[in-house]
């Protein structure tokens, strides 16, 4: 039986993926599916080691380039009880799919779990992954209904979790195939549709990242695309939750720009994505604190 179908897309780094595939057990319980998306590099020995392993080896022919695409490549050819994502550039720990065997037959529909961040180019421990180690861990510790939102709805990538497939294929759940932040409905769909969920603080994933991330190119494209999936995940959750209750799990615009301005994106375009925001009626200050802010009672 298969209970595992790791979905990994690929482009343009062979090294990479070879060392993430070797992370990942020879085991008949796990299916192994690599989507390479029109990579200029040589992937003759990632396939090799792919087949070796009896798994499967695609290639994005469709007239859509990204990750975004050659995820619901992966997801046509899954079988396995769970999914299980993966980016090329990362690896699992060791021990990892031992540790996901022991949920095999979780009732929950998604099991959230720690992962640790290391930089690419040194090997040397990293942080992002402190926000996404810190959700896991308070939901873990407390299983309150606000860290449970707050779980669900900030996790925002694929990655160390396992997700029920029945749960995507019944909802059908894919994919946005966009330049940039295409997990991101992804998980929050998964995420809504999930009956229940679970959290282990045990660390299964390494995620890495590069030293020099404040220098590497900017394009305004992509962090267009980026506003775009902004502004379908504020709506998508103000649309489906309870916003009495859950405001605070709503995205912030004022937030949102100021990453860009971190990022060193020029005023002109800060100008720009506020515009687009208020188009798009999504709120600078955070919704919780505004609706304090208009349900203060007079004189407070």
């Amino acid at each position: 039986m298969t209970l595992f179908s790791v979905i990994i897309p690929h482009y343009n780094s062979v090294a990479q993926l070879i060392r993430l595939i070797k992370s990942i057990p020879a085991d008949t319980s796990v299916q192994l599916i690599v989507v390479d998306d029109k990579s200029t590099e040589n992937t003759a020995e990632a396939e090799r080691t792919v087949n070796l392993r009896g798994g499967v080896f695609l290639h994005n022919t469709t007239d859509v380039k990204g990750a975004g695409t050659c995820r619901n490549l992966g997801l046509k050819q899954a079988h396995g009880k769970w999914l299980v994502f993966a980016d090329a550039d990362d690896y699992f720990l060791n021990g990892a799919f031992d540790v996901l065997k022991e949920y095999r037959d979780a009732k929950e529909d998604i099991i959230y779990f720690s992962p640790i961040s290391r930089y690419s180019d040194t090997g040397e421990a990293a942080k992002r992954h402190l926000p996404f180690e810190k959700l896991v861990h308070d939901y873990a510790e407390t299983s309150s209904s606000n860290s449970e939102m707050l779980l669900r709805y900030k996790f925002m990538v694929p990655w160390s979790k396992m997700i029920r497939n029945q749960t995507v294929q019944e909802n059908r759940i894919t994919f946005d195939e966009v330049p940039a932040s295409n997990d991101v409905m992804f998980s929050m769909k998964t995420a809504y549709h999930a009956r229940t969920i679970a959290a282990s603080s045990r660390q299964i994933y390494c995620v890495t990242c590069a030293s020099d991330t404040l220098t590497t190119k900017r394009s305004e494209a992509n962090y267009r695309a980026r506003a775009e999936v902004f502004i379908d995940r504020y709506h998508y959750l103000k649309t489906h939750l309870d916003m009495k209750k859950y405001g605070f799990v709503l995205p912030s615009g004022i937030l949102f720009i100021t990453e860009a301005a971190r990022q060193g994106y020029s005023f002109g375009f800060l100008f720009q994505l506020f515009i687009y925001m208020k188009k798009h009626r999504i709120p600078m200050i955070p919704y919780y604190k505004m609706r304090r802010l208009f349900t203060r009672p007079p004189g407070s």
